[in-house]
Formats: C-alpha cells, sequence, structure tokens
C-alpha cells in the first residue's frame, strides 16, 4: 500500500485544532472469529490451562476424553495439538499445572499415581520426575524462575521433618526448604514477581502477624520487606511492577484493599478508590501495564467493578462495559463487568469481561474505546473466555463456545477506525475484502448527506500500526478516494500489511 510520512505537522494551526477537539470514535472492528484447535484424531482438546509457550510450541493441561478426567500435558505447534506426555495412563490423568520454563526444560507439578510432585518434560526425554523429590515436597504451586533457581510453594506433613506449607528452591539437582514459619506451622507463599532484582511474594512468617510483603535475594532466608498491618497482614496481591515501582493490592486497617506501591524500601497508599475507613474497599485486581498506564479491575462503589486505570498520579474508571443499574436488591453483582485475565496483543489490551447482554466474552481497548471482539456463545452466559497468552503471533484462548472449554485462535485481522469531521462526523464501515489481500475503506456523511467531489477533495485517510500513538506519527494512505454513490471509497488496502488500524480526516 503507497504511504509516505505524515503531514499533518503541515496543517495550519486550525486544522490541528479541529483535530484536537473533534476526534470521534465512530466505528468498530471488523468481523473476527475464534477457531477452534484441534487434537491429532480430529477431536476437540478440552478444558486447556496453564498455556506456556516452550521449544517452539504452546504446552497446556487439557483433557481430551469426552468422558472421564484423563488431563494430562498438551502441546500445539501451531497446526495441531498432540499429547506431549500420558503421565498417569488411563482414565485418572496425571492432572499438570503451574507449567514453567526453567534452565531448558518445562517444570510442573503431576500426579503419576503416588501424590503430586515436581515433574520435568524435554523434547528429547520427555516427562520425568524432577531431580531431588526425596525432599518428599508435595503439591508444588506457584512454579517462578527465579536467577538460576525454581521457586515455589510446596508441603511437606512427614518425613523428613514435618514443615507445612513453605517456599521452596530448585537449583535443577535439590529441592530445598526455607522454612519461613518455623516448626510445623505454614507461610503460605504465594504470588510471586520478580523486582528490582529480587523475588517479593506475600507470606506469614510471624505467629499472629498475618501475611506481609516478604523478598527474597537467591541467598539466605527471605526476610520481611513491609508490614502494613501489624498484629493482621495486609494480605498484598495482585502483582505489578509499574514506573520503577512495585503495585499491588492491600489493605492497612484504616483503608479499604486499596492500590498500593513499592520502591524496595517504603510502601504506601498509591490510590484510595473507596474511601470512607477499613471497610471501604475497591479491590483492584488483574493489575496490567498497557501505553503507560496501570489497568485493573475495580470498583467506585458506585458502579460495579469495571476497567479503572492508574497514571502514577490519579486512578480514574477507563471504562464502564456493564451500565447495568444498581437493582436495589443487594444483587450488586449484576453491575459489574468484572475485566480480567488481561493480555497486551498487537497494540490493544485484551481481556474478558460481561456487559451483562452477551455474558463472559473476549474484549478489547485501545486506550479509548472498550471493544467486544467475539461473542462466542450468544446468549447472557458467554464464553467465558480465559487463560489468554500470545503464541506465534496469534492470541490462543480458552473459551465454551456451547459444548465444552476449548483452545482458541483469534483470527489476526484487527481494524480500529475513527474519524475527524468539523461539521458532522463521518461513518466508516468495517473494512471488506474485495479481492485477494486487498481491502476497501467506504465513508459517508452520518446523517445520510452525500458526499461531492468537493468533500473527496478534503478527505485524508491516515494509518498506523498502534491506534494509541499520537496523530502526528500517522501515516498518510495515497490511495485514491473516489465517489460512488454518495460515499466515499478507498481502494486497493494490504489486509496483510501490519498498519490495521485508519482514520479519516477532513480538512476545513
Amino acid at each position: 500500500m503507497p504511504r509516505h510520512p505524515s503531514t499533518l505537522g503541515q496543517f495550519s494551526r486550525r486544522a490541528l485544532m479541529v483535530l484536537a477537539l473533534l476526534l470521534l470514535p465512530v466505528a468498530a472492528s471488523s468481523a473476527q472469529n475464534a477457531r477452534r484447535i484441534l487434537s491429532d484424531t480430529g477431536d476437540p482438546v478440552l478444558y486447556p490451562s496453564y498455556l506456556t509457550e516452550y521449544d517452539g510450541r504452546l504446552f497446556f493441561r487439557a483433557n481430551n476424553l469426552p468422558q472421564g478426567n484423563n488431563v494430562e500435558l498438551w502441546a500445539f505447534d501451531g497446526a495441531v495439538a498432540r499429547m506431549a506426555a500420558e503421565i498417569n495412563v488411563g482414565a485418572s490423568g496425571s492432572d499438570p499445572s503451574y507449567l514453567t520454563v526453567f534452565g531448558g526444560k518445562l517444570y510442573f507439578c503431576a500426579d503419576a499415581g503416588g501424590g503430586a510432585r515436581l515433574w520435568q518434560y524435554d523434547p528429547t526425554n520427555g516427562a520425568s520426575v524432577a531431580p531431588g523429590s526425596g525432599s518428599n515436597a508435595s503439591l508444588p504451586q506457584d512454579l517462578f524462575a527465579y536467577g538460576s533457581n525454581l521457586l515455589f510453594r510446596a508441603s511437606r506433613f512427614g518425613a523428613p521433618g514435618n514443615i507445612g506449607i513453605e517456599l521452596w528452591r530448585f537449583d535443577g539437582a535439590a529441592q530445598t526448604p526455607l522454612d519461613l514459619f518455623a516448626g510445623s506451622g505454614s507461610s503460605y507463599p504465594q504470588h510471586f514477581i520478580e523486582y528490582g532484582g529480587q523475588l517479593y511474594f506475600n507470606a506469614c512468617g510471624t505467629p499472629g502477624q498475618g501475611t506481609e510483603l516478604w523478598r527474597y535475594n537467591g541467598v539466605g532466608m527471605p526476610t520481611e520487606a513491609a508490614r502494613l498491618y501489624p498484629n493482621n497482614g495486609s494480605s498484598p496481591e495482585n502483582f505489578a511492577v509499574y514506573d520503577g515501582r512495585l503495585y499491588f493490592s492491600a489493605y492497612d486497617g484504616i483503608h479499604g484493599r486499596e492500590l498500593w506501591r513499592y520502591d524496595g524500601v517504603n510502601a504506601t497508599l498509591a490510590a484510595d478508590i473507596v474511601s470512607g475507613g477499613q471497610y471501604s474497599s475497591s479491590n483492584p485486581s488483574g493489575l496490567t501495564v498497557y501505553n503507560g498506564r496501570l489497568y485493573f479491575c475495580a470498583t467506585d462503589g458506585v458502579h460495579g467493578y469495571e476497567l479503572w486505570s492508574f497514571d502514577g498520579t490519579n486512578a480514574q474508571m477507563a471504562a464502564e462495559i456493564n451500565p447495568t443499574p444498581d437493582p436495589g436488591n443487594g444483587d450488586t453483582f449484576l453491575m459489574d463487568s468484572s475485566p480480567g485475565g488481561f493480555k497486551v496483543f498487537d497494540g490493544l489490551l485484551y481481556f474478558a469481561a460481561n456487559d451483562g447482554v452477551h455474558g463472559r466474552e473476549l474484549w478489547s481497548f485501545d486506550g479509548v474505546t472498550a471493544r467486544q471482539v467475539l461473542d462466542i456463545n450468544p446468549g447472557q452466559y458467554g464464553s467465558e473466555v480465559s487463560e489468554l497468552t500470545v503464541f506465534q503471533g496469534a492470541l490462543y484462548f480458552s473459551a465454551d463456545d456451547g459444548y465444552v472449554p476449548g483452545l482458541n485462535a483469534l483470527e489476526p485481522q484487527v481494524f480500529a477506525l475513527e474519524s475527524v469531521l468539523p461539521v458532522a462526523p463521518l461513518k466508516l464501515s468495517p473494512p471488506e475484502m474485495i479481492s485477494g489481500n486487498q481491502l476497501r475503506l467506504t465513508l459517508e456523511s452520518d446523517d445520510g448527506t452525500p458526499l461531492t467531489s468537493g468533500h473527496l477533495a478534503r478527505i485524508q485517510i491516515y494509518t498506523s500500526t498502534d491506534l494509541a500513538e499520537p496523530l502526528s506519527a500517522w501515516q498518510r494512505v495515497t490511495n485514491p478516494v473516489a465517489l460512488q454513490n454518495g460515499a466515499a471509497q478507498v481502494t486497493g488496502l494490504d489486509a496483510n500489511s501490519p498498519f490495521r488500524f485508519y482514520r479519516a480526516v477532513m480538512t476545513p
């Protein structure tokens, strides 16, 4: 598609003011489809979870038996899904979970029939129990690769010593417990994240203190990093690194569960979205960095749980996806869109949400507007989209199309259309595939007034790979604009181009 650098900077001051004041989103994405992934036998892989890329393939836990519970380790190579390892032969399955890449191998928790232990997989040797299993670390969870070690939570309630549920370290040879809560008590470590070269997590290391923020530098024993709520515990969770700080949700006994941040020394309240004391909470969750801001699910006590953003200073609702009013009978959950499972892909923030009409489906947000991407299972119950994962340049996820949850891929064509017009907004139809890989854009006046050749001379089309880019960075499309039955049409656009976002500008 012919392009040359944007000439927006050459517009008059009046034109630039028009662009700044009258930018109106008027059209949504083009039609997209979810492609269900099948196994090598032609059957769907059911209930996929823990999607993890390793060795050029997408590994996950799944069950392909219409009946029974044969949940095993599977892998998808971009074309077909195959069982990678049947660890517990028969209908029971090994139930692999917490898939994590470490030291060139794939590690996970699995049960071959004698209890859940740490397992490893590589394409040469297949699946086997990880070294050091004699230490009797049972039910390993929350696996996290940190430096030269794999950290995880596991329990040991028998020989060679009852230590409860504690933090464990695996160096590729030995599995060693780090007993934070001395004796048979448990520290319950969880929510691992790396920040500032150290491992941070939630744990209880002192009787009667509850769970607080802890850290570990890979040497010796972990230490408590911050105590927000003495004698009770602040239960920090939903960690994310943003703008050089560690953000999370927590409560301190003065405020409810709100947004906090930690700079490596001190923990401070970042935003008190629902003020009013310790029983008033916004409950931020799913913290994810996108386009220079921190996005999350939260409530302000007036609206339901919606999409919020934080710019380092202020928190605000970014989109009200479920406009259902308060029913007045206590069923406030009907107001919630509850966005979650956030994943940044192709310049957009994708997530699952419920708009109160379609159930929980796949949505996207471009920094301005939230749009429903797919309605996989039409009706009020939705497809319960989850496990959003990027693999080989495509977005994969689990969704229920009315049968059972299966592995799906989002067809990659994504468009967003916007218009700018000083008098009346243009209406842009979704792109049409006209031949081969060629697209056509159609522009009409929003009020139905036919466009004329005079309008045509003033219409300019711009394109970008990122909708959030400033207008000055967009590139001018030089394809001819033709008049057709009172509408403007642009043809010859390349459907395979990474430039998937378009804006139409009408100059004064």
